[in-house]
C-alpha cells in the first residue's frame, strides 16, 4: 500500500523527520510510539499530505500522494486526529452523512441509514439530533471515528486519538479502535497506550528525534528492546 522513501522533514532549520524508510502492507496495523517531540504526528501527517516532505518520497499503491494522480489514492484513506474536528454547527448524524454525500459515495438515504446503524453498534443512537457541545470527548471521538469509516477507506490512520480525553473516557475510544482492527482494517496508530498497542499492533515503531529507531512485533518491542535509547523509554514509564 504505502511505499516510504527517504523521507525528510524541516522546518526551518529544525529537522522533525529524517531520512525515513517504510513499507506499510494491507492489513497491518502499525503503531507508533515515542517521546513528544520525536517527529511521529508529523510523519503521520505527511501519509495524508496535510505536510509536504521538505525530501523523498510518498508512494500510496504506487503512486505518488503529492502528484495530481495522488489526489485520487487520498480518498482512499482515513484520518482521525486529536481534537475531533467535527462540525459544531451540524447534528451527529449530519456531520457523519455530509462528506459521503457531498463526495457522492452514497445517497442521503444510504449515508443516513449506514450512519444509523453505526451509531447503533456504540450505543449513541440516541444521539444523532444532538450538536458536537452536547457530547462528552469520549462521544465525540467516536462519532469522528464513525464519519471516516463511513467514506469506506482502505486505510486509517490515527493521531493520538485518546491524548485529549479524561481518563475515563479513554477505553471508549480505544475499545472502538479494537473492533475496527477486529474488521481487518489496516491501521496506523500514532499512540501513548501501550497496552493497546501490545494488544492490536501487528509491527510496532519506535521513534525518536525524527528517525525510527527499532521496529518488530509488539513482543520483540517490549520484551526484547535491542536499543539502550528504547530501553531508557519502557523503563521510563514504567512498562519493562
Amino acid at each position: 500500500m504505502y511505499k516510504i522513501r527517504h523521507l525528510s522533514k524541516s522546518f526551518g532549520k529544525t529537522k522533525v523527520l529524517k531520512d525515513l524508510n517504510l513499507d506499510i502492507e494491507k492489513e497491518e496495523r502499525i503503531v507508533i510510539i515515542g517521546p513528544s517531540g520525536s517527529g511521529k504526528s508529523t510523519f503521520l501527517r505527511c501519509l495524508n499530505t496535510l505536510e509536504k516532505p521538505t525530501k523523498g518520497k510518498i508512494f500510496y499503491e504506487n503512486t505518488d500522494l503529492f502528484s495530481k494522480k495522488g489526489k485520487e489514492k487520498l480518498k482512499k484513506i482515513g484520518m482521525v486526529f486529536q481534537s475531533f474536528n467535527l462540525f459544531e454547527n451540524l447534528t451527529v448524524l449530519e456531520n457523519l452523512t455530509i462528506a459521503p454525500i457531498q463526495n457522492k459515495r452514497l445517497t442521503k438515504q444510504e449515508a443516513e441509514k449506514q450512519a444509523r446503524e453505526l451509531l447503533e453498534k456504540i450505543h449513541l443512537k440516541e444521539k444523532e439530533n444532538v450538536y458536537p457541545s452536547a457530547l462528552s470527548g469520549g462521544q465525540k471521538q467516536r462519532v469522528a471515528i464513525l464519519r471516516s469509516l463511513l467514506m469506506k477507506p482502505e486505510i486509517m490512520l490515527f493521531d493520538e486519538p485518546t491524548s485529549a480525553l479524561d481518563a475515563e473516557m479513554i477505553d471508549e475510544v480505544l475499545n472502538l479502535m479494537k473492533e475496527v482492527a477486529k474488521e481487518h482494517m489496516t491501521m496506523v496508530v500514532v499512540t501513548h497506550e501501550l497496552s493497546f498497542a501490545k494488544e492490536v499492533a501487528t509491527r510496532i515503531l519506535f521513534m525518536d528525534e525524527g528517525a525510527i529507531i527499532e521496529e518488530g512485533t509488539p513482543e520483540e518491542l517490549f520484551n526484547h528492546p535491542k536499543t539502550e535509547r528504547l530501553k531508557a523509554f519502557l523503563g521510563k514509564i514504567g512498562r519493562l
